[in-house]
């Protein structure tokens, strides 16, 4: 137990972090912190999103970061404002976002699950990017497509100076320099 402690402590010394999120992640969520339509998808009456613009993409993404900071932990990055546009992405079936944006807001129309039945307006889904970019998919509800992908409108600048988590290769590597140093204090004690 005291070996473990004294790695602790030495690991947290050194600053070794460890990332708290698969980047991205759907941060779609209801105010328990469960996934919307399981998937990780809004249709427009469960965040009020009448319209795909800029604004209401905004208050949708402040209700996210909200319910998903109230039933997580650690918290989203809050007040994002908004960085780019990207309209009229011609109803694509995969995106691949771009690095540098703390999130980014899809929308979708046009699809059977899209259509006036099931949510008039379409579908909206948000993602935690921390900067990173990432591929993805066209999603279904209920086995039904939602259309294309619309717009993406990025919020929030992921600042280039100041702290970084290590990735994994820096973690990997300051926890073996953390290992070697205390096999050396060990030999050390025990040639005494």
């Amino acid at each position: 137990m005291m070996k473990l402690l004294k790695l602790l402590t030495l690991l947290a010394t050194l600053g070794v972090g460890v990332s708290a999120f698969a980047l991205p992640t759907n941060i779609t969520v209801n105010g328990s912190g469960t996934l919307l339509n399981t998937i990780g998808i809004a249709n427009a009456s469960q965040y009020g999103q009448g319209n795909n613009d800029p604004g209401s993409n905004l208050t949708f993404l402040n209700g996210l970061i909200g319910n998903w900071n109230g039933a997580f932990n650690p918290d989203l990055p809050t007040n994002p404002t908004l960085a780019l546009q990207q309209d009229s992405l011609n109803n694509a079936t995969s995106y691949n976002a771009l690095t540098g944006y703390e999130y980014v807001v899809f929308h979708f129309g046009a699809g059977q699950a899209g259509g006036q039945q099931v949510s008039p307006g379409g579908w909206w889904q948000a993602y935690y990017l921390g900067g990173a970019g990432g591929s993805f998919g066209l999603p279904s509800v209920g086995g039904e497509n939602v259309g294309g992908y619309s717009s993406a409108r990025y919020f929030g600048v992921t600042p280039t100076s100041g702290p970084k988590v290590p990735d994994s290769g820096a973690t990997l590597g300051l926890l073996s320099l953390g290992l070697v140093g205390l096999a050396l204090v060990r030999r050390r004690r025990s040639t005494r």
